[in-house]
């Protein structure tokens, strides 16, 4: 009888769910606030930046969250979904119908709310901006667009219908890092969840010509202590899972074409590359924000209006944050929306600029003691 007691105990523990698995949920929230109106906007644009995609079965939705005068409210943005899935998904909680377009499923949803929910495969890819939109196209038919700012390509997602009596758009938006794997596909730990990061860059309403005059960025949930979240002045907001800034000690950034080491050439405040040698000027600190800080002379590596990367008194600039991206082992700037670049055929005390990303050697970079 025992043994028979110890089999079945041992099935159950097989079969049941993992004890200390998690579901991470939300982990960072960027909330904004726009000026007042009285009718409420009719159009609002979130480009979004991914710079380091979690991969297969990452179950990861990057949102931005909108609410209606008078009514309830939605979010649209950017996901990876199970496999190597892409999507972009459109939400409105009480919604009353839709048009999708082709290529597009939309329907019914009646678990935490209800509403409607239109989704379509899109192949996002990381270090692209592409631009999230929301616009009133008639009254109570509010439609989604993507477009990516690389090709100028645009899609149309879907058109969702809302109550007549609701107005325009209110002057808050919430965006928000999520992992929502679940059941058996819930992470072990917080460790577990797979790394990612993105830059929300500053949105705009009505066409472009408003600007949100706030954010904030905080982290939240079970797993905050993985999350990390950042706004610039600029209102560029970097938020991220299990991807940290911070170096344990200062290292060399090694330009992997040249075999150069990123140096402030002579110590001055021009970028460049030089011989790699164990000089205070070539050694680079990161910080959470994602800032680059030289040890001599003691600045932040900024992206300056001509394109040059001088060395600049740190800040909380856009142009002063640099996002790694894996795989192409790029590094990303936030202000300028391009990639470190050498110029000059990358040769020994070359300048450095900011360049559109191409993911070819000269934009390659390694940490290196």
């Amino acid at each position: 009888m025992l043994n028979m007691r110890a089999a079945v105990l041992l099935l159950c523990l097989l079969l049941a769910p993992n004890a200390h698995a998690v579901v991470a949920g939300g982990m960072v929230a960027i909330d904004r606030q726009w000026p007042a109106t009285e009718l409420g906007y009719l159009d609002l644009s979130f480009p979004t930046t991914i710079t380091d995609e979690p991969g297969n079965d990452g179950y990861t939705y990057w949102a931005h969250q909108f609410w209606f005068k008078g009514g309830n409210g939605g979010y649209v943005g950017l996901q990876q979904r199970d496999g190597n899935n892409k999507a972009l998904n459109f939400s409105i909680w009480e919604a009353t119908g839709w048009t999708a377009e082709p290529g597009t499923q939309c329907a019914y949803f009646d678990h935490e709310g209800n509403g409607v929910q239109c989704w379509v495969a899109y192949g996002w890819q990381q270090r692209v901006t592409y631009d999230i939109r929301i616009v009133a196209e008639a009254s109570g038919h509010w439609a989604a667009y993507i477009i990516d700012t690389a090709s100028g390509s645009q899609k149309k997602v879907a058109t969702i219908e809302v109550p007549a009596t609701w107005g325009g758009l209110t002057n808050r938006t919430n965006t928000f890092l999520e992992d929502y794997a679940q059941g058996n596909q819930q992470r072990p730990s917080c460790a577990a969840v797979p790394a990612s990061s993105a830059v929300m860059h500053a949105p705009t309403a009505e066409q472009g010509s408003v600007g949100s005059v706030s954010s904030t960025a905080t982290t939240y949930g079970v797993c905050a202590t993985i999350a990390r979240a950042s706004c610039t002045a600029e209102q560029d907001c970097i938020a991220a899972a299990n991807v940290y800034g911070t170096l344990d000690s200062p290292q060399h950034l090694l330009n992997e074409h040249s075999g150069y080491c990123l140096d402030t050439l002579s110590g001055g405040f021009q970028a460049g590359l030089w011989d790699c040698a164990a000089n205070t000027n070539q050694l680079v600190a990161r910080d959470d924000g994602f800032r680059l800080l030289m040890r001599s002379p003691s600045k932040c590596l900024q992206a300056d209006a001509d394109g040059k990367v001088r060395l600049a008194d740190c800040g909380n600039g856009s142009p002063q944050r640099w996002m790694p991206i894996p795989g192409s082992s790029e590094v990303y700037n936030v202000g300028a929306r391009k990639c470190l670049d050498p110029m000059s055929g990358a040769v020994r005390g070359a300048w450095l600029q900011t360049h559109t990303c191409l993911a070819n050697g000269y934009q390659r970079w390694r940490l290196t003691p």
